[in-house]
């Protein structure tokens, strides 16, 4: 137990200083190469925070804990917006001009739409993990031919190889420090008798989001409202397509039927806020941000009150 609470608070400080390194290794190297902040976000620091998800749902999938692992995705998507985003924009709204933001959004509501049609029948499939993945493909195909991109590099006193060397410590960090960090709180969790779905649902979802936590949060006190939106929602399209498409190709794996009635649509939900939110008030203000963040709370409670039934 002691050692628990002490690797809880390493592993918390792990995950700070990754995210201090990332986002000022990411944001330099989008000046550096003329790249839209959001275009980073939506790839390379949305892949590296996406990695916790990826290894705790594919040792929950091989080790049959099934729960833990759609669980995990679910509760983190839903967590990215409600908790994370929201949280950020508390600190400073979050800012995003429509038009340079709103393709990304519909790209990003259709892929969760997607997933959506391919989860209601209670099972996802190797075919479905196929389709997943091949959406992952394009995704990434879509962002690297993103007319955002330039090829000129602008002027600047370090070198891209120093912000690039920031950015990979700091996702190697993060992942090893939300790797303790988890690890510390799953086994606190369980010496209180909380059961494994709500585990999975909620302290592994949070603890395997703290990389999206601590990066937003950073971007947010530094004012790079790109990198904390597209840190968001690129997030939630690698956990959707990467982390549960390659999964269900090695593992058919059930849809529980809490996550289809409760879980996947909250998550749809909250995706499909943030358009009329960017489009009528320019971003997230605060006063959307605590709705969410109550939202997040309820969603929580629900959980806790509901497991043994799931």
């Amino acid at each position: 137990m002691l050692m628990d609470i002490i690797w809880l608070f390493i592993g918390g400080g792990l995950i700070y200083v990754g995210a201090e390194w990332l986002v000022w290794g990411g944001s330099r190297l989008a000046q550096k190469f003329h790249v839209a902040p959001i275009v980073i976000g939506l790839s390379v620091v949305a892949f590296g925070t996406s990695l916790p998800e990826f290894t705790v749902s594919l040792y929950a999938a091989v080790n049959d804990v099934q729960d833990i692992a759609i669980g995990n995705v679910l509760g983190s998507n839903i967590a990215n917006v409600a908790l994370i985003l929201a949280s950020s924009a508390l600190i400073f709204p979050v800012a995003a001009r429509y038009s340079e933001v709103r393709d990304d959004v519909l790209l990003v509501i259709g892929i969760t739409v997607f997933f959506v049609l391919l989860a209601l029948d209670g099972v996802l499939s190797r075919v479905d993990g196929i389709l997943m993945s091949a959406g992952m493909v394009y995704y990434l195909w879509r962002l690297a031919t993103s007319k955002r991109v330039e090829t000129a590099i602008a002027d600047g006193t370090h070198s891209a190889y120093r912000f690039a060397a920031a950015l990979v410590a700091g996702l190697v960090l993060l992942v090893w420090g939300t790797s303790r960090f988890t690890e510390s709180a799953i086994d606190i969790a369980r010496l209180f008798g909380i059961p494994e779905l709500v585990i999975g649902a909620t302290i592994v979802a949070v603890g395997t989001s703290l990389p999206e936590l601590a990066t937003s949060m950073v971007a947010a006190f530094r004012k790079q409202s790109g990198i904390v939106l597209g840190n968001i929602l690129g997030s939630n399209v690698f956990n959707l397509l990467a982390v549960l498409g390659t999964i269900s190709i090695y593992k058919p794996m059930e849809v529980a039927r809490q996550a289809i009635i409760v879980q996947i649509p909250l998550m749809l939900l909250l995706t499909v806020i943030l358009l009329p939110a960017l489009k009528y008030q320019g971003g997230i203000k605060r006063g959307l941000a605590l709705a969410l963040l109550l939202v997040y709370v309820a969603f929580t409670l629900f959980v806790y009150m509901n497991g043994d039934s799931a």
